[in-house]
Formats: C-alpha cells, sequence, structure tokens
C-alpha cells in the first residue's frame, strides 16, 4: 500500500514569532503520516496546516487553524495562539486573551509552557490580569483537557478501525513515500509502527506526548531537615499572582 505523506516535523522551532524561545518547542515524535493520519490526527493536521499558513505569512487562517487544532487538546497550538494575540499577529493585540492560551498550553505543567505563561503574567498590568482571568474561564470550559482529549480520543479511535492487515494485528510494510519539505522522497516503514499504540491508543498518546514535552518529569526532589514556621502564613492565592484555577478532572 502506497500512502502519500509529509514529514511531521511540524516546524515549531521554525517559527519567526515563536513565543516560546527559547526553548524551542519539541515535536510530538511522528515516524510518517499519511493523509489518513492526519486527518484522524485533527490535533497535528491542523496544526500543520496553522504552521504551512503561518510561514506563508497568511496569518488569519493560521489563527484558524491552530484554534482547530486547540479543540482537540493540541498543547503547541494553544501556545501558537498566546504568541499571535500577544504580538497582535493575525488578530488585534490582546495581552489577556494571550495569556489566558498560555495558561491553557501551561495546563499539564511542561515547563517551557509555564516559563512563557509566568513571563506573560509579570508582563501585564493588574486590568489585563484580571480580564485574563475572566477569559481563561471560558477558554478551559471549551479546550482544557477535560474537554478536548475526549474529542481527539474519538477520531483515534475510528483511525485505528481502519487498520489494514491480519487480524492477528500484522498490518505488514507499508511503502510510503515521504517528504521533508515539499519535496518527495520513498522509503519503506513497518505499518506495525505506524500503527503503534503511541499513535492511536489514547492513554499512549498522551504519555508519548509528556514524554517528548517533559523528558524531566521523574526526576528526585531532596528534602531536607523539618522546620518550624510561624502560623501567619499568606494563602498560597494571595502570595503571588495566580493563574486562572484549572478545571478540576
Amino acid at each position: 500500500m502506497k500512502q502519500h505523506i509529509f514529514a511531521l516535523t511540524f516546524l515549531l522551532a521554525a517559527a519567526p514569532a515563536w513565543a516560546l524561545d527559547p526553548p524551542p518547542a519539541p515535536a510530538h515524535p511522528v515516524p510518517a503520516a499519511s493523509e489518513d493520519f492526519l486527518y484522524y490526527h485533527p490535533d497535528l493536521g491542523a496544526r500543520h496546516d496553522g504552521m504551512v499558513a503561518y510561514s506563508r505569512h497568511d496569518f488569519e487562517y493560521a489563527l484558524r487553524a491552530f484554534t482547530r487544532a486547540a479543540r482537540f487538546a493540541d498543547k503547541p497550538s494553544q501556545a501558537m495562539l498566546a504568541s499571535m494575540y500577544w504580538d497582535g499577529v493575525g488578530t488585534a493585540q490582546d495581552k489577556a486573551t494571550a495569556y489566558a492560551w498560555a495558561d491553557l498550553a501551561a495546563e499539564r505543567g511542561y515547563p517551557w509552557l509555564l516559563a512563557t505563561r509566568e513571563r506573560y503574567w509579570q508582563s501585564m498590568t493588574k486590568d489585563e490580569q484580571q480580564r485574563a482571568v475572566a477569559i481563561g474561564q471560558s477558554l478551559y470550559a471549551e479546550y482544557g483537557d477535560a474537554a478536548a482529549q475526549p474529542r481527539l480520543e474519538v477520531w483515534l479511535s475510528r483511525g485505528r478501525k481502519q487498520t489494514t492487515g491480519s487480524h492477528t494485528g500484522f498490518v505488514g510494510t507499508l511503502e510510503i513515500e515521504k517528504s521533508d519539505g515539499f519535496g518527495v522522497s520513498t522509503t519503506g516503514s513497518d505499518g506495525n509502527d505506524y500503527y503503534a499504540d503511541k499513535y492511536w491508543r489514547p492513554a499512549q498518546y498522551w504519555g508519548a506526548q509528556a514524554k517528548a514535552w517533559n523528558p524531566n518529569s521523574h526526576g528526585t526532589v531532596s528534602v531536607g531537615a523539618l522546620q518550624e514556621v510561624g502560623t501567619n502564613l499568606q494563602p498560597a492565592s494571595e502570595a503571588s499572582p495566580a493563574s486562572p484555577e484549572e478545571p478540576k478532572h
């Protein structure tokens, strides 16, 4: 079976106004992807469309594409929306909305997104901060993982049902035309890798993203000796500017 595909590097680090520089945003590893793969992974497909449009300076279309990807829990696309609203690219500049998107992008606690969120917060006025909190509440209801991940999981399930191969799960060797940009070269790809669980089963898919985007998530913590503290403690919510409260999962 021959499939015509685009290599899924997704150009994240190449975006001219990328909000997360440094460090560059990592890409979710994907071996090769056909048009069907992108169809059943609307998070990646819409993000790819957004980055292509962005590179061509079609910023209004890029904004729409990133918004679609954001509905399927794509955190880099949510971060791109934050960048575009912060800089006024493809839309009117709106720092409060930018922060709300940055806070949503940082929902899973990835350090490279948390750093951007905090930088935005420190750069806003009090009025902008208050407005950001209100905007963030509505964004979480529509684009937070609790709402967005189940949308994508429906598509992953549909895509898995399209697997071509034996009933034991072996799908053979696919002949894939693989592009590193817009030129095409032909190579072979193991269908079992192409249809690996980490690309199609929700738990493994989210786990692969977490590993790629937060490789140091399993570090160690050193705890010192216990110390007595005073009782006049300031609540955490008042100790520092807080982001909009994340929904309970």
